[in-house]
């Protein structure tokens, strides 16, 4: 290129990784190497020639190394269109450089470390490496630019097949430059927002989302719609983080619902059992093991569990994983952990999706993003826990302990069941669950009907409204099913009359303070 005899290839690397292989693939073809401090160390133990940059621009690193390629002589060479600009530089100590190959100190690895210091984090912000690759990929047009070590063999298999890069190729490296130093400034950004720890920025002005392709899925919502997922890759939210052990592959649905799932059955310490149906709740149960609470959230609405997923808060055994895959069709188990023997049961049905919940107790989101077509919403997550010391009784009759019990359960499977929500439960168990409607009034009858359909008495159940209700027929309705106590956020301006009316009925009444909407 340009005429010259030898190229020059400039080499400073974070991740050394066949870092050797290229460079003296390089020496072959015809470069010189150019080198910072370790990489040119590492390079000569590996019997690579190699010049020291600070050699090459009679600079010494200073800084403990923080300045070494920040340089005129250095990024003249990368910048410069052709050898003709450079040739308008009075000094002679300027040359052209070919290639740049550089990846960056490892900025998100160390801030992922446990007790990770402050200033451990400061000092992995790479200066120059960002320069140069940028500086390098604007001029693509004449320079190669590498930053990651899958992409060496490509480079050295085009040189050798072509005599150099083609334009083509330069682009496409450009490209995944720009996209790295993207996500670099990001990472550091939101780093530096998390840190600060305050109010204040939980919700910044600007927030750099990061997202990387996990793998694509078999379809969006309907068939017809392509879809992929995405991992967040910054800002770090907890969330829902799992492991597929079998089954075909997810979609979008199937996603949706088992998150939905997941983080309902995470609510509960002993052994919980979440069936749930296009996002919603159709049955759930916390009892003394999980082949009690699977059997008791499957009674509650089979028709419902037919095609749903099922979540589990403790380890599955191959037992009841059998018993499952005999009992009803299912698109998706979901645990913690899971015997041996479970993935050979599941290979008797390999359409069915195995998932382990990673970090389970710790999935509890600590914000989470809703999108629209071209916004994102984002809120702190409804992760408030209601405890028996927050119920405010308001009626004559006071619920026993054991009604107690089952209202803050009711509550809980209330807060994922989408708005209006109505819960029936009784012995931590749910009877009849009424989901999405318009109505408030509607909920509570397709509940009430759910348990009819079930053969399921409601009488002395308990009943749980995740907002408040607008107008006493609620109630009135209540009375006739058989509800001995209702939990219920308070808040209406009908509030003293729907206290009136209970205590009418002789059913007691807790307010939780809170409502926990679901849209």
């Amino acid at each position: 290129m340009n005429g010259r005899n030898k190229k020059l290839a400039i080499i400073s690397v974070s991740d050394k990784k066949n870092i050797d292989k290229i460079a003296s693939a390089l020496v072959k073809q015809g470069y010189n190497i150019l080198s910072t401090g370790g990489t040119a160390k590492f390079l000569t133990s590996k019997n690579v020639p190699n010049t020291s940059i600070s050699k090459f621009t009679k600079f010494d690193e200073i800084l403990e190394g923080r300045v070494k390629t920040l340089h005129p002589i250095i990024h003249a060479g990368i910048l410069a269109k052709d050898e003709k600009s450079l040739k308008n530089i009075k000094s002679k100590s300027y040359s052209l450089i070919d290639m740049v190959i550089v990846n960056l100190y490892p900025f998100e690895k160390v801030i992922s470390k446990k007790n990770c210091k402050f200033s451990d984090a400061i000092e992995n912000i790479d200066i120059g490496g960002p320069t140069m690759l940028r500086a390098a990929a604007k001029n693509h047009n004449r320079v190669t630019v590498i930053t990651d070590p899958n992409d060496y063999q490509t480079v050295i298999s085009e040189i050798k097949s072509k005599g150099s890069t083609t334009k083509s190729l330069r682009y496409k490296l450009a490209l995944k430059v720009f996209s790295l130093i993207s996500k670099y400034d990001s990472a550091i950004t939101n780093y530096l927002i998390e840190n600060s720890k305050t109010k204040e920025n939980l919700m910044p002005t600007e927030l750099n989302i990061v997202l990387e392709k996990e793998n694509n899925l078999r379809y969006g919502e309907n068939p017809h719609q392509n879809a992929a997922l995405y991992n967040i890759k910054s800002p770090k939210f907890l969330g829902f983080n799992f492991k597929q052990l079998a089954g075909k592959e997810l979609s979008f649905n199937n996603l949706v619902d088992s998150e939905s799932a997941s983080s309902c059955v995470q609510q509960f310490v002993k052994p919980a059992c979440v069936i749930v149906k296009h996002a919603n709740p159709c049955g759930v149960s916390e009892s003394t093991s999980l082949l009690k609470a699977y059997n008791e959230a499957y009674t509650t609405d089979p028709t419902s569990a037919f095609g749903g997923i099922v979540a589990f808060n403790k380890k599955l055994d191959h037992k009841l994983l059998k018993k499952i895959l005999f009992q009803q069709f299912v698109e998706v188990i979901i645990a913690p952990d899971v015997t041996k023997e479970c993935l050979s049961v599941i290979k008797t049905k390999p359409n069915v999706r195995l998932i382990v919940i990673k970090d389970f107790l710790k999935n509890i989101k600590n914000i989470e993003m809703k999108s629209l077509k071209n916004k994102f919403l984002i809120q702190e997550s409804d992760t408030k826990i209601i405890s028996k010391k927050d119920l405010k009784i308001v009626t004559k009759k006071k619920p026993s302990s054991t009604q107690i019990d089952d209202l803050l359960f009711a509550f809980k499977v209330a807060r994922y069941v989408k708005s209006n929500a109505i819960v029936f439960v009784k012995n931590k168990k749910t009877l009849g669950i009424g989901a999405g409607q318009m109505s408030r009034i509607d909920s509570t009858n397709i509940a009430h009907s759910k348990a009819k359909k079930a053969n399921i008495s409601l009488k002395n159940c308990v009943m749980a409204s995740e907002a408040f209700f607008p107008f006493r027929d609620n109630v009135d309705l209540a009375k006739k099913i058989g509800v001995s106590s209702i939990i219920q956020p308070g808040g209406s301006v009908k509030d003293q009359e729907i206290i009136s009316v209970s205590n009418k009925y002789n059913i007691s009444m807790v307010f939780s303070g809170i409502r926990v909407f679901k849209h």
